[in-house]
């Protein structure tokens, strides 16, 4: 829990600092971005400071290219 606790914190200590410069120049897009960013790693930090089983992200991209594949090869007859 402490580890959490302390990314999470690290995590709102780096947007403390970043998110206010963009905001006051209203970069929308990019404060959008950014923030999507730095929370999509600081849950990713969280998982991997606390050691849970997380899948591969290589099982989705075969997901989604094993029929294109399939396809792919029915047209050309391999």
């Amino acid at each position: 829990m402490l580890i959490t606790l302390i990314v999470i914190v690290i995590g709102g200590i780096i947007g403390w600092f970043d998110l206010p410069g963009l905001i006051r120049r209203k970069e929308w897009k990019e404060t959008a971005v950014y923030s999507g960013m730095l929370l999509t790693a600081t849950v990713f930090s969280v998982i991997a400071a606390n050691l849970w089983e997380f899948p591969s992200p290589l099982y989705i991209i075969m997901w989604i290219y094993e029929p294109v594949n399939q396809f792919l090869a029915h047209l050309t007859g391999t």
